[in-house]
């Protein structure tokens, strides 16, 4: 029975006798150095040999990302495993059968290998594979790359290649050194040729493999990748995580038989991971809390057509972490229909696509991924948008959903995008620009018509979690600003300076949050906002400044009027707090207070600690999960709290309160015309 080549070997246990022994020459395939170019061309003239050398430059042209060689090798060792296990089901051996690859990443020599027990190369095959555009794979085959490129590219992309295979009646092992220099160097010479090599495997299990192939290839200052200890990446258990991302080892259609065991050789340590399977690495797999769209969705119509809408989800479909998605080509023609043109459709129908899709309650989530492989600094492994994938596996950079409001939410959802019947250009040089096309309207039509109305089952995004390092923060930024003003105070009194100018000095409307901050600190100043005073703008710290509310005027100048004062507060309140300032409190400014709820989605502010938002207007992303109050309606105005206030934001569930809003643009309209503002209120907001 075929050993599992990711078992690990007992190396020291192995006697120096038995090693000299197993590997020699006997072992090995008798041949001749050879040049894997002859195969290509009858014509052994320069002429001929600089074609394929201008062949073989723009084959490697073509390969530019630094995960290409993981990627090539993998999904080399994939198909051979699925090509063995289709001829082991041919003659009634499959049950004996444990398809495994083993990646072994040796930073302290700076080479990859990889090693399948999969169908192993023959004799005229050994041969052969290297030559440029030279494959074995069928047209019409599921194998992973079609074009009988990838060989050429790990041959002649690096200084040195090994290739061991074994099948039955045949095993050979060979090198080819210098073939990237001698690419790259003018003038001729000859050309790299493929030569025995009886030494150690650089796979010592490989020794153990009835049938397969391992390869390895070093890098160097030639070569991209140059160093693998470039990404930062320490242990096996976190390169098995990246390349589920990059390679084909993050199968799209998961892959249950596969044995998969990840080596990483550093610093003299080795450190393995092994699993069972291939499957892409999806955040809300390892989620505390999820549930599919359709699900949603279904027990939503249920509860709708029993109990009407007002009846809420169960608590398994609340406060989730990732809301998740797959569809089939048929369900994306009809859930997207309207946002799809004839391109669309024609590339439906030539290339079948399967999408997935999960959505997270904030973009941090992947931030907290990458954060948790602690690779380079910055470096991001997994990112939202939109990753596109053929022959079933990932290939390429993610694309970013193009969404044209609450833009936001873009950094909250990946989706998977598989094309049947496709390749990709050479290399990884990307997809033809329909499929890209038509991977972005899908992806914005489903996150905005779809999966944006769920939003309200996802946590509430309103940053981490009381933590006492950000609340002692806060609590120190306060200390210091209060003792500032005791040190450093800013006065400016006379009788003669503050006269009312009765107008704004500012000609036109807001265009930027300059323009608001500069609007509201003159209203302040110019006392048609009264009470509140400006401790500190921080321009570092994480939210825009402080500020404090004085009652140290007489209490009629607070008191609300609708006619002289209808910015007022109630009359008992202006008496309780009669000459008293309250404690400072936290502000924030905005052109739009969209910007404040993207904050809140992202977990860049935490809407706990704001207490006061000044924005132009309202923007339209608060609907979905908060509600506002305006003051602005007579009615409303005993709920201001404080002079100059125009509503409250409340989240649109419980009811709470949230936090105090000054919308600048309302405020003006209803200081001009308090009527007709106050339907238009009453409109927008009840």
């Amino acid at each position: 029975m075929p050993t599992n080549i990711g078992e690990t070997l007992t190396q020291e246990a192995t006697t120096s006798a038995a090693q000299d022994a197993l590997f020699s020459e006997e072992d090995f395939l008798e041949f001749s150095p050879f040049d894997p170019l002859e195969f290509k061309t009858t014509q052994a003239s320069d002429a001929a040999f600089g074609a394929l050398k201008r062949e073989i430059s723009n084959i490697l042209s073509s390969y530019v990302g630094w995960y290409d060689p993981f990627c090539e090798l993998i999904q080399n060792a994939l198909d051979a495993v699925e090509a063995r296990m289709a001829l082991e089901k041919d003659t009634g051996t499959d049950q004996g059968y444990q398809p495994a690859v083993r990646v072994i990443v040796d930073i302290d020599s700076n080479s990859l290998t990889v090693t399948d027990n999969g169908i192993g190369l023959d004799q005229e095959k050994f041969q052969q594979f290297l030559a440029p555009n030279f494959s074995f794979k069928t047209e019409s085959g599921n194998t992973r790359g079609h074009k009988g490129v990838g060989a050429t590219y790990v041959a002649y992309g690096f200084n040195y290649m090994r290739v061991s295979t074994r099948t039955p009646g045949f095993q050979a092992s060979g090198r080819i050194r210098s073939a990237r220099t001698w690419l790259t160097k003018s003038g001729s010479g000859g050309n790299p040729r493929v030569e025995p090599d009886a030494s150690k495997y650089n796979d010592p299990s490989f020794a153990e493999v009835d049938r397969g192939v391992s390869i390895t290839v070093r890098f160097d200052d030639d070569t991209h990748p140059k160093k693998l200890d470039w990404l930062g990446a320490q242990d096996a258990k976190t390169w098995a995580k990246i390349l589920a991302v990059k390679t084909g080892l993050g199968s799209v259609v998961e892959d249950e038989a596969l044995n998969v065991t990840i080596e990483v050789i550093r610093k003299g340590e080795t450190t393995t991971h092994t699993s069972q399977g291939t499957k892409y690495l999806w955040l809300h797999d390892s989620a505390p809390k999820t549930a599919r769209l359709r699900d949603i969705n279904k027990t939503a119509d249920d509860l709708y057509k029993k109990h009407g809408a007002v009846r809420k989800l169960p608590d398994k479909f609340r406060n989730l972490d990732f809301i998740y998605e797959s569809w089939t080509s048929s369900e994306i023609s009809e859930l997207v229909a309207s946002s799809l043109d004839e391109d669309d459709l024609d590339v439906i129908t030539k290339f079948a696509p399967t999408v997935s899709m999960e959505y997270g309650y904030t973009a941090k989530l992947w931030n907290q991924f990458n954060a948790s492989l602690n690779v380079r600094s910055g470096y991001k492994v997994l990112t939202s948008g939109i990753q596109l994938a053929a022959n079933n596996m990932p290939q390429g950079e993610t694309v970013q959903v193009p969404l044209t409001s609450n833009i936001g939410r873009q950094n909250q959802v990946h989706f998977l995008f598989h094309f049947e019947n496709y390749t990709p250009d050479l290399g990884r040089k990307g997809f033809h620009r329909e499929l890209t096309d038509f991977a972005k309207v899908v992806a914005a039509s489903i996150t905005q018509n779809h999966v944006s109305k769920r939003r309200d089952s996802l946590k509430a995004n309103t940053g981490v979690s009381p933590d006492l390092m950000r609340e002692m923060k806060i609590d120190e930024w306060k200390k210091e600003m209060l003792a500032h003003e005791v040190k450093d105070p800013l006065s400016l009194s006379s009788e003669h300076f503050f006269r009312p100018t009765e107008r704004v000095s500012i000609t036109s409307v807001p265009t930027r949050e300059q323009d608001v901050i500069a609007l509201f600190h003159q209203l302040i100043a110019g006392g048609v906002i009264r009470g509140m005073r400006i401790m500190s703008t921080n321009e570092r710290f994480t939210y825009d400044g402080l500020f404090k509310i004085v009652f140290d005027l007489a209490p009629e100048i607070y008191v609300y009027d609708p006619v002289t004062n209808p910015l007022g507060v109630p009359k008992e309140t202006a008496e309780f707090f009669a000459g008293k300032t309250l404690a400072p409190n936290i502000l924030e400014y905005k052109y739009s207070l969209d910007g404040l709820i993207e904050d809140f989605d992202n977990q860049d502010k935490n809407i706990n600690d704001i207490n006061l938002a000044i924005a132009w207007d309202t923007g339209s992303a608060y609907k979905e999960r908060y509600g506002i109050t305006s003051l602005l309606i007579p009615e409303n105005a005993d709920q201001r709290q404080y002079h100059g206030v125009t509503h409250t934001l409340y989240d649109i569930e419980t009811g709470n309160k949230h936090c105090e809003l000054v919308i600048l643009s309302e405020l003006i309209d209803y200081l001009n015309d308090p009527e007709k503002t106050a339907e238009l209120q009453r409109a927008k907001y009840e």
